[in-house]
């Protein structure tokens, strides 16, 4: 499968604690031309967040499921910050549930590439 290459890089945050999932999306995302940044816990991407304030990523890609510092606390630290909190969260989750409130997007676990591209190329394309 060919990505189509983002002309106008974006940055986006990727906190998921699986391996597997975290390596596969984060190349998907590098060949289509976003930069990437991983973290395998929610601990790392809120460190990435409170270090970095002035420059915010474009996205976040969230695990809701993560141990110690979850997902659902990640979430609540971007919505309780008015310079984070407009930020759209794209959740990748295994749970069955509904979209949480304040998420621009939520995909459930096993997902396809094209889906998740697309949703991406969607929630970073500017408002027209």
């Amino acid at each position: 499968m060919t990505a189509e290459i983002n002309l106008c890089p974006s940055t986006v945050l990727l906190a998921e604690d699986d391996l597997d999932i975290r390596d596969v999306v984060q190349d998907l995302l590098e060949e289509s031309g976003y930069d990437v940044i991983p973290a395998r816990t929610g601990r790392q991407a809120l460190d990435f967040l409170a270090n970095d304030p002035r420059s915010p990523p474009d996205l976040v890609i969230l695990d809701l499921m993560m141990p110690l510092v979850t997902g659902w606390q990640v979430l609540e630290v971007i919505q309780g910050d008015p310079a984070l909190a407009k930020i759209p969260v794209l959740v990748l989750t295994a749970a069955t549930q509904d979209r949480p409130s304040g998420v621009a997007a939520l995909l459930h676990k096993p997902f396809r590439i094209k889906v998740l591209l697309e949703t991406i190329q969607g929630l970073l394309q500017p408002a027209e």
